[in-house]
């Protein structure tokens, strides 16, 4: 077990393309990037940047020279078996993103596999044949129960790597999580001190209160003010209401 450490490094590691690169040498290594290009089913000059990479961030060491035929090959190996982040601070920004960064290049694995896959008519989901597994899994977990979960997927893998050898059966890939649910929306059950909400205190609620009273009253006043202004402007003697009235029956008896 190689760890990791810096969140720098692991992004070396986690891009989709080498994290495939290092799952073959996981299965095929010491190897050449041929026998690396064979496994992955990829053409071997895309990845050679990929290899130095992984090279310069001490992840793959060169391990020796073998004859090809009239040629010579270099062979690589991995620094361990498997990896693990080492990080100093493993709750960090920088250790967030880097955990996010693995977690989208494994779907993003499994989505190219799982659309290549079912293309080619390959995919069989029911009856004895079945040949594809997915599930998606909400439920309430304490500390304890989540590490019996992560005890039961460290058997599966322990159950992986024992097959990665052997060339017998159909090869799979297999993707596994397991995340802490974070609402953006909605009721949270538990809220950190600096997003929770307070309520306005007594004094702010009696300064809103006269602010809001101030402001009726202000435009209470102009209403006023203008409705006597409109007042002031028809004569005494006027009276439109009854005149109006007046017309208006005068022409209701001549239609009559």
């Amino acid at each position: 077990m190689y760890f990791v450490p810096t969140p720098k490094a692991w992004g070396v590691l986690v891009a989709p393309v080498r994290l495939e690169v290092v799952e073959a040498m996981r299965m095929v290594a010491p190897c050449s990037i041929a026998e690396i290009a064979a496994a992955l089913d990829r053409p071997a000059d895309t990845l050679y940047r990929h290899i130095e990479k992984l090279s310069r961030a001490k992840l793959v060491v060169e391990h020796s020279v073998r004859r090809s035929g009239r040629r010579f090959e270099q062979i690589y190996d991995l620094v361990a078996d498997d990896y693990k982040p080492g990080f100093k601070s493993g709750g960090g920004r920088a250790a967030n993103k880097a955990y996010e960064d693995t977690l989208t290049s494994i779907f993003k694995i499994a989505t190219r596999t799982t659309r290549d896959s079912a293309r080619a008519g390959q995919l069989i989901g029911t009856g004895d044949d079945r040949n594809i597994i997915g599930k998606l899994e909400l439920a309430w977990l304490t500390p304890d129960e989540f590490s019996e979960v992560r005890e039961l997927m460290a058997k599966v893998k322990s159950y992986l790597d024992a097959r990665k050898a052997r060339r017998d059966g159909r090869l799979y890939v297999a993707a596994f999580v397991a995340i802490p649910v974070t609402r953006k929306r909605g009721v949270r059950r538990t809220m950190s001190p600096a997003k929770q909400v307070t309520q306005p205190s007594t004094k702010a609620n009696g300064q809103l209160s006269a602010k809001l009273s101030a402001k009726l009253s202000a435009k209470s006043s102009a209403k006023s003010s203008a409705k006597s202004s409109v007042k002031s402007s028809i004569p005494a003697n006027s009276k439109p209401g009854k005149e109006f009235s007046l017309k208006f029956d005068k022409s209701k008896a001549t239609q009559r």
